[in-house]
C-alpha cells in the first residue's frame, strides 16, 4: 500500500515537472520570434532608409530658372543697326522726305581713309524754297559710315560774309572741334538740342553748332539756319548724336566754297 502511493507521488513529480519544462520551452520560443522578427524589421527599416547606392540622376534635379518680374517678356523686338554697330526699338518709319535721307554706300565702296572724323560738302543742289543742300558725312576708323542731306544759312544769306557775326551766312570752311555731348537748345528754331562745335582757326563766328531744322522747306521765313549745321528731321539728327556718343569724332572738316 505504502509502494503505491509512494509510486503515485513520485508520477505527479514527474508529470509536474515536465509540464513546467514545456511551458517554460513555449516561452522561450515566442521571446526569440519576437526579438528575431524585430530585428529583421529594424534591418529592413534601416535599408529602406539608408540605401547602400544612390542615383545621381535621381538625388540630383537640374534646378528651374526663376523669372519674378516677367521681364524679358516685356522687352520690345529689335532690329539689327549696321551702319553703328548698336541695336534700336522697330519704331514705325517717319514721313518720306525727298531731302531727308540718302542711301548709305554698301562698305565694300565705301572710302577708306585714316581716322575718325565728319565732313561736309556741297551737293549743288536746293530744298523747294530754294535753300542749298549740303552733305554731312560720318567715317568712322577710316570707312564712311553714312550720309546726311543738311543746311547751313538761309537761301538769301549764301553769298554774305561768313566769318561775321549775325550775317546768318553758312559757317566758314575750315576744320571744327565736335562737342561729346548735346546741350539744350535755347531758340525754338534749334529744335530742342544743341551739339556745339568750336572753331579750330580765327573767325567772329561764334556758338556754332548741329541741330535739326524744325521749318525745313516752309515758306515761314525760318528755313535753313542762322549758321548752324541742321539736319532736316529729328531722326536724322538722333542718328548723328548716337555716332557722336559712340565713335567720339575727331574734327569736323567743312569745304562749302570750292
Amino acid at each position: 500500500m505504502r509502494f503505491k502511493l509512494t509510486l503515485a507521488l513520485l508520477s505527479c513529480v514527474v508529470m509536474f515537472a515536465y509540464v513546467s519544462y514545456g511551458q517554460q520551452k513555449q516561452e522561450q520560443s515566442l521571446e526569440t520570434i519576437e526579438e528575431q522578427n524585430t530585428v529583421g524589421l529594424n534591418s529592413q527599416e534601416i535599408n529602406r532608409e539608408l540605401p547602400t547606392t544612390v542615383n545621381p540622376e535621381q538625388s540630383l534635379k537640374t534646378p528651374i530658372p526663376i523669372n519674378p518680374s516677367g521681364y524679358e517678356k516685356n522687352q520690345p523686338s529689335y532690329q539689327e543697326n549696321l551702319e553703328f554697330g548698336y541695336k534700336e526699338p522697330n519704331l514705325p518709319e517717319p514721313s518720306d522726305n525727298d531731302y531727308s535721307q540718302t542711301p548709305v554706300e554698301p562698305y565694300e565702296n565705301a572710302q577708306v581713309t585714316q581716322g575718325t572724323y565728319m565732313t561736309l560738302t556741297p551737293t549743288n543742289t536746293s530744298n523747294t524754297v530754294g535753300n542749298p543742300l549740303y552733305e554731312l558725312r560720318l567715317y568712322a576708323n577710316g570707312r564712311l559710315m553714312k550720309t546726311y542731306r543738311t543746311v547751313t544759312g538761309r537761301a538769301d544769306s549764301q553769298n554774305r560774309n561768313r566769318h561775321q557775326s549775325g550775317t546768318e551766312a553758312p559757317l566758314p570752311d575750315g576744320q571744327y572741334q565736335v562737342a561729346s555731348a548735346v546741350v539744350a537748345g535755347t531758340h525754338p528754331e534749334v529744335g530742342g538740342r544743341f551739339l556745339p562745335i568750336e572753331p579750330l582757326f580765327a573767325t567772329g563766328r561764334y556758338a556754332l553748332g548741329i541741330h535739326y531744322d524744325p521749318s525745313f522747306q516752309k515758306t515761314n521765313g525760318e528755313d535753313g539756319t542762322q549758321g548752324c549745321i541742321a539736319l532736316t528731321n529729328k531722326r536724322d539728327l538722333d542718328q548723328v548724336l548716337q555716332y557722336v556718343h559712340k565713335y567720339q569724332p575727331q574734327y569736323l572738316e567743312v569745304k562749302l566754297q570750292v
